[in-house]
C-alpha cells in the first residue's frame, strides 16, 4: 500500500449505481469495485442506511450482477453504528433533506475512512476538512492498475 493511501473507505451509493446501471459495459467504476473487493489491505466501512441504499438499487437495476456486487460489497463492509456526536458535527454542512449523506459523512468522521463519491452535496464537509473525499475519477486514477484508456 502506498504511503497516504487510505485503509478505510466508504463507497457512496452513487459509486455503486455507476458501476451496476449498465452491467454489460465493464466501466472503470465497475472495475474499481471489483478491484477494491479483491484488496485485502482495504476495509470498506458503511452504516445501515448505506447498506439499505445498495440493496434498494440492486433491486431497481435487477440484473444478477447488481445483486452479486451488492452482496459482495455488504459482506466485505464493516457496518458501523454511527454515534450522534459525529452526526451532529457534520450537520452544519448539509441541508435538512440530506440526512442520509450527513450520516455517511459522520461514518467517515468517526472511522477516519475516506469517502469516495462524486455527489456535490459532500463538497462543503470535504472543503471544511471534516472528511477526506475522493471523487470516483480520483479513486479510479489512484487505484486501478494502469491500462490503456
Amino acid at each position: 500500500m502506498a504511503e497516504g493511501e487510505p485503509r478505510l473507505v466508504l463507497l457512496d451509493a452513487n459509486v455503486f449505481v455507476a458501476a451496476i446501471k449498465n452491467p454489460s459495459r465493464e466501466t472503470d467504476t465497475y472495475r474499481l469495485l471489483v478491484h477494491l473487493l479483491r484488496r485485502e489491505d482495504i476495509r470498506l466501512v458503511s452504516n445501515s442506511l448505506l447498506v439499505q441504499e445498495y440493496l434498494r438499487y440492486a433491486e431497481v437495476f435487477r440484473p444478477p450482477t447488481a445483486a452479486a456486487v451488492a452482496a459482495a460489497l455488504v459482506q466485505k463492509m464493516d457496518i458501523v453504528r454511527v454515534e450522534d456526536r459525529f452526526v451532529s458535527a457534520c450537520a452544519p454542512y448539509f441541508s435538512g433533506e440530506n440526512a442520509t449523506d450527513r450520516v455517511h459523512a459522520a461514518t467517515c468522521l468517526q472511522t477516519g475512512a475516506i469517502l469516495v463519491s462524486s455527489d456535490r452535496d459532500f463538497d462543503p464537509v470535504a472543503t471544511a476538512g471534516i472528511v477526506r473525499r475522493w471523487t470516483v475519477a480520483d479513486a479510479i486514477r489512484r487505484w486501478l492498475p494502469r491500462v490503456r484508456r
